[in-house]
């Protein structure tokens, strides 16, 4: 049998005294792993939120976060890019019933572009003006009525 340790929070340190990595919990009390780059910043993490929902998170060497991986309490899983500004960008998550969705985000918010494949196989692509209105979809969505 193996060694324990018993603690809130495990910090460990670099031969300089350097945090590289902290283990513990945050202020709600779920847990999370936090990998510290050269520069001190968070650069990797993986935490439980609400709902105990699973993220991993990956930061440039500025500890800005650029991507996240995540499963949802409703089994969702996702990807989120985010810009040097940490505004999302790009999204791809797999809903409930198993259709893949991959968005593209402009710098304020609003998808201007999607592609899916329905659980049929069918696909379907649109792109989205400054409004959010269609400009264009393929192949028609009145297609898919019948």
């Amino acid at each position: 049998m193996g060694k324990v340790i018993d603690a809130e929070k495990i910090v460990l340190r670099d031969e300089a005294g350097n945090v590289r990595a902290v283990f513990g919990l945050q202020a709600d009390g779920t847990p999370q792993l936090m990998l510290v780059g050269r520069t001190g910043h968070v650069r990797a993490s993986i935490r439980l939120g609400e709902d105990d929902e699973p993220t991993i998170s990956l930061a440039d060497r500025n500890g800005e976060p650029r991507a996240e991986f995540s499963v949802l309490a409703n089994g969702v899983p996702g990807i989120n890019l985010f810009d040097t500004e940490g505004k999302t960008r790009g999204t791809f998550h797999v809903s409930p019933n198993g259709t893949p969705k991959l968005a593209m985000v402009d710098g304020r918010g609003n998808p201007r572009s999607v592609l899916c494949l329905f659980t049929d196989g069918r696909p379907l692509i649109e792109f989205f003006d400054d409004n959010k209105k269609t400009i264009f979809e393929a192949p028609s969505k009145s297609k898919f009525i019948a």
